[in-house]
């Protein structure tokens, strides 16, 4: 079975609440802790973060967040960005589309 966790702000979650994920935790001040606890939960299969917890990581943290596979860290985000979308794609099909 595939657990989902999303992390975010008490406005990202809630949308998420109501299409019925049951596992919401809302960021603390220290979003790096939020993210490494999770990482080592092992009844966790997809990690959504909203991208704003991610904007103050470093090029480097992200990179390992977009490559970890279990858990799967989905950045969702108001505005589109390419290259993520593109790594994201590329490491759930396994070939790039463009």
């Amino acid at each position: 079975m595939v657990n989902i966790v999303v992390l975010g702000g008490n406005e990202f979650t809630v949308g998420f609440q109501l299409a019925g994920i049951r596992e919401t935790i809302d960021v603390s001040d220290n979003p790096e802790k939020d993210i490494n606890e999770l990482k080592n939960r092992k009844d966790i299969s997809v990690v959504v973060v909203d991208e704003t917890v991610l904007e103050n990581f470093d090029m480097e943290k992200r990179l390992e967040l977009e490559d970890s596979v279990d858990p799967v860290f989905i950045p969702v985000s108001t505005k589109a960005e390419q290259g993520s979308l593109k790594r994201l794609i590329k490491k759930s099909i396994g070939i790039e589309l463009w």
